[in-house]
């Protein structure tokens, strides 16, 4: 199950005894200097939690899974998450848990 940008400003505001306003806000912020640290190239990290970063792919030859015919792929960039040990080893025993 997902959790919405709506549920979890909730939880946040519920969490933090805050107004949902205000955890809204905090969001918002996040993501807009995530953003803008991306788009220069930035590494974000956070410890304990783990780093934000861009990565580039380089072109290549793919196949069209409709067609059969080779495409090429240009050359692009994504956001990836590396998790910490930290919160690897945090998810795992919640797992263990379940």
């Amino acid at each position: 199950m997902a959790v919405l940008k709506k549920e979890f400003i909730d939880r946040m505001a519920e969490t933090g005894g805050i107004t949902k306003k205000d955890a809204g806000r905090g969001v918002e912020l996040f993501f807009e200097t995530l953003m803008e640290c991306m788009s220069e190239n930035e590494k974000v990290m956070f410890s304990g939690l783990g780093r934000f970063e861009m990565k580039t792919y380089k072109e290549k030859v793919c196949r069209n899974p409709q067609g059969g015919d080779n495409c090429i792929v240009p050359e692009h960039k994504k956001m990836r998450f590396y998790a910490s040990e930290t919160l690897a080893d945090k998810i795992e025993e919640m797992r263990r848990e379940e």
